[in-house]
């Protein structure tokens, strides 16, 4: 909706938000507060196995269940981040780069936000993955 409304028009939407913001939704404040425990739970199960993340990645056909949890988790991340890249151009698309947003935020900051992921170790694997195959050749 607000990527269809002018920039002039969604001035008077701000104003009714007041300090309210699309990082105090609470469906977004609640996903992000439970998915560090996923990838808690994700490494301890990577301990009981006894495995690396790599040989997670490379041998998945025996950790199926494993593996499938780890590309899930990496969905979610990636989710996320389009979330707030979207979240950062609609912002920037409806009030400008050069300014703060409703919280008092730099938009600037919100943009440096874009890519933070929840799960690092998942995007390195690749990698470490194509080195390791390339090692192989």
């Amino acid at each position: 909706m607000l990527e269809k409304m002018s920039p002039w028009d969604y001035q008077q939407v701000r104003r009714a938000l007041g300090h309210g913001s699309g990082f105090d939704s609470p469906g977004f404040n609640g996903i992000r507060a439970v998915i560090p425990q996923l990838g808690v739970e994700f490494h301890r199960l990577l301990k009981a196995a006894n495995i690396s993340l790599l040989d997670l990645f490379v041998h998945h056909e025996k950790h199926d269940q494993l593996y499938r949890l780890a590309e899930a988790l990496i969905e979610v991340d990636e989710r996320m981040i389009n979330w707030r890249h979207r979240h950062f151009k609609v912002v920037e698309r409806s009030i400008g780069l050069h300014v703060s947003g409703t919280q008092g935020t730099p938009v600037e900051v919100i943009g440096q936000l874009r890519d933070k992921c929840f799960f690092p170790e998942l995007w390195d694997i690749r990698t470490e993955i194509t080195n390791h195959a390339l090692k192989e050749e």
